[in-house]
């Protein structure tokens, strides 16, 4: 009997099935696309979402291989810090509330008035942020009280997906948990002092629970519309950044998992939570791992690959048809002919609400020394270095927090640019290894369902199915060029914040 690993992400859901010896075999995948009701608001569509997401399980299920080897267990990587609420007949009474949506800043201003900033870092071990779950929670209770209180419950993408499946009795991994701003990251439940100060209801929330568990299994009547055949267990996942982490190996402490997609994130193993001031003063997070006992610190960039997406959609028309002409991926394409020396530009990379460290709701994307010589090709050049200059200002400060970062591993669609590798090693100065598969997540979540009906333990699985592909060295020669550019970006966000606000 197969497995199956299912990745829901911010841009579309992947979903591979992978046969005994952790072989795929059958994959498909979907976009779908993020919606901006009103200004600062981000959502998503829903009914249109998972109508994709349950189409991807349907083809995988058409595959002969798989009809022939029908899948046994699955589980779910999910993006973190977005919910959904559901009435009592499991209908959605509303959009997802995504991650990086802003309209509840004043949400968070009154949790702090009653909460300490570090009382609610030292419970959830997450500085409080415009992401987190709990300022939507509440906005949702002041602005939609109607739904708020019709809401039976507040499901989490994970847990909404397990519900759709048909679970009646729903759980949430103690990973996705640990970023709402209301998980105890001690006792790994519920907070009832953030909960109760607050007035809301913890039985709104589905149960906080290891990942790599059996929680139920798929209801006849959806097992027979997406096409699994018998009897098949739905296994608590993570968020996606640790199942990206657990997909490469980063399961011992110093070992980080670079996940390059729409976001990127530096995810980082440890065997216990690391919770000082230093981290709450850049916002990094502790949270729970998906492997049991361990931990996971992130320090990410919110606008990644999505950046490079908004260069595609409207910079690079001529360029996009061209790639489809030569049968080339446009990544490939407009990469290729890149040359590995310093850019006269600087770009800050947020075109969306910035990530860590500083975690600002207002889009400031920013791009410096533009002349009438500049080509398209050197704004993707000066693009990449600032998503590059972005990751190592986050890894530098996490390193400075007390936080070992000994290994890189490169996962997700970034990484198969080998200039993009190239120009992170010497830049960060550290060699990056790309892993075998760069559907980390989708692997991750494999092992997890295989773990938990006792194909193997998760330490078996990674010693089977995790592989470097190849490794990228710091180029000593081209490095202190980067540097000078470098030090000059440590100080744009400041540079421009004062010119902006």
């Amino acid at each position: 009997m197969s497995l199956l690993g299912l990745d829901i992400g911010t841009s579309g859901a992947k979903a591979i099935v992978f046969d005994g010896d952790g072989r795929a075999i059958a994959n498909a995948y979907l976009e779908y696309d993020l919606i901006f009701p009103k200004p600062g608001w981000v959502e998503m569509d829903v009914g249109s979402m998972w109508k994709k997401i349950f189409n991807v399980l349907s083809e995988v299920n058409t595959s002969e291989k798989v009809k022939k080897d029908p899948v046994e267990a699955l589980s779910v990587s999910t993006f973190g810090e977005s919910f959904t609420p559901v009435d009592d007949k499991g209908r959605d009474l509303y959009n997802t509330i995504f991650a990086t949506d802003t309209r509840s800043i004043k949400e968070l201003d009154y949790i702090t008035e009653r909460i300490p900033h570090k009382r609610l870092y030292e419970i959830n071990g997450s500085a409080p942020k415009y992401i987190s779950p709990l300022t939507k929670v509440l906005w949702l209770k002041s602005n939609m009280p109607d739904i708020y209180n019709r809401a039976r419950k507040l499901l989490f993408t994970e847990d909404l997906f397990f519900h759709k499946l048909g679970v009646e009795d729903t759980s949430i991994s103690y990973s996705l948990a640990s970023m709402t701003l209301f998980f105890d990251i001690d006792s790994k439940k519920w907070s009832k002092e953030i909960l109760d100060k607050l007035d809301i209801d913890t039985g709104k929330f589905s149960t906080p629970s290891p990942s790599g568990r059996v929680v139920g299994h798929i209801s006849a009547k959806v097992a027979e519309e997406l096409g699994f055949k018998g009897k098949v267990g739905v296994v608590t996942g993570g968020n996606d950044q640790a199942c990206a982490a657990l997909g490469v190996g980063a399961v011992s402490e110093g070992i980080s998992a670079d996940g390059m997609g729409s976001f990127e994130c530096i995810t980082t193993a440890s065997d216990k939570p690391i919770i000082n001031d230093r981290m709450l003063e850049s916002n990094f997070p502790a949270n729970s791992h998906v492997v049991d006992g361990k931990y996971v610190t992130l320090a990410y960039n919110g606008t990644s690959g999505s950046v490079l997406k908004w260069f595609r959609d409207n910079l690079a028309g001529e360029e996009r048809k061209k790639a489809k002409e030569e049968g080339i991926d446009f990544y490939e394409y407009i990469i290729r002919d890149l040359e590995m020396t310093p850019s006269n530009m600087l770009v800050l990379p947020y075109f969306a609400p910035s990530g860590t460290p500083y975690y600002d709701p207002d889009p400031m994307g920013t791009i410096i020394g533009l002349s009438l010589s500049t080509r398209k090709k050197d704004i993707l050049k000066a693009f990449i270095e600032g998503l590059v200059f972005e990751i190592n200002l986050n890894s530098e400060l996490q390193q400075e927090a007390g936080v070992s970062v000994d290994e890189i591993r490169a996962v997700g669609g970034g990484s198969n640019s080998d200039y993009w590798l190239q120009l992170k090693s010497t830049v960060m100065n550290k060699p990056i290894k790309r892993m075998n598969t760069s559907e980390a997540g989708c692997l991750a979540t494999m092992m997890l369902a295989g773990s938990a009906i006792d194909r193997f333990t998760l330490e078996e699985a990674v010693e089977k199915f995790v592989e470097v592909k190849d490794t990228f060295y710091p180029d000593d020669k081209l490095r202190d060029g980067y540097m000078e550019i470098y030090n000059k970006y440590r100080n744009l966000y400041k540079t421009i914040v004062d010119i902006y606000k």
